[in-house]
Order: C-alpha cells, then sequence, then structure tokens
C-alpha cells in the first residue's frame, strides 16, 4: 500500500494534463493609444508537473475603434522575437517581413504573424495566450 501512495506523489504529477491556456492580464484599455501597436508582456504559467513555472511572452497589441488586435511577438518561422518596423513587422534572425495587420509580406516565415485570442474584462485586457507550431504554413496550436 505505501508503494502505490509513494508512486502516486511521485510519478503522478507527470502524468497530469493541464494544457490549457488560462486568460492573462495585458494591461488596461486606456494605456494603448488609438491605432498605434504596442509591445507588452504577459505573464503565463504552465504546469509541468511538479510545480507551476510562469515566463514573460511578448506580445504585440493594436487598439483602433474599439476592437482589438493581438500577435503573438513569435516568429513561426524559428521563434525569434518579432519588431516593429516601419512597414509593419520584422524578424531580425532571419528576415521575415510582415505588414501592419501581421499578413506575410517575404521571408522564410511560413505564414501570417499568430493572432491571439482577446476579450476586455472591464478595463483590463485579457489574452489568451497560446504556443503554435514553428515551421509549417498553418497556425497549429503546439501540443
Amino acid at each position: 500500500m505505501l508503494g502505490v501512495t509513494i508512486a502516486r506523489y511521485s510519478i503522478g504529477p507527470a502524468l497530469k494534463s493541464d494544457d490549457q491556456p488560462s486568460w492573462t492580464d495585458a494591461g488596461l484599455m486606456e494605456d494603448l493609444a488609438e491605432g498605434s501597436w504596442v509591445k507588452r508582456n504577459v505573464i503565463v504559467s504552465q504546469d509541468a508537473g511538479w510545480g507551476k513555472f510562469n515566463s514573460q511572452r511578448p506580445i504585440w497589441v493594436r487598439k483602433t475603434e474599439g476592437q482589438v488586435a493581438v500577435f503573438s511577438a513569435t516568429c513561426p518561422h524559428l521563434g525569434c522575437t518579432i519588431n516593429e518596423a516601419a512597414s509593419g513587422f520584422i524578424c531580425p534572425c532571419h528576415g521575415s517581413a510582415w505588414n501592419a495587420d501581421g499578413q506575410k509580406i517575404g521571408g522564410p516565415s511560413p505564414r501570417a504573424m499568430d493572432s491571439l485570442e482577446s476579450r476586455v474584462d472591464g478595463d483590463t485586457l485579457k489574452v489568451k495566450y497560446e504556443y503554435f507550431k514553428q515551421g509549417v504554413p498553418e497556425k497549429v496550436v503546439a501540443g
């Protein structure tokens, strides 16, 4: 009986699966300038079996006429951080480029920037951060 109890508490957490993304705060809506892209960091919690770990992930946010667009700042090619450029966005690692709406305009990235689900809760912007497979033409949640 003791062996079963020990196994349950030592092996069980590694087998536990809680891969559902959760909503995370991305700041106050009033801090977003109308029509301009703003780079924000969100805190993403990951359950690693024996513990929960938090990491910061960069996102791009734009408020236009009451609507909010949110993109992951992770390049779909190889995972570098996407920066803002005069024509929209660019990946400094391999030269992928996207227009101001996140559509691919050049470089080795296989697709557009990855949009993220968002909602407004009171005066706070919430984002459901997800990781996506890199190097594939379709936007597929990494699992």
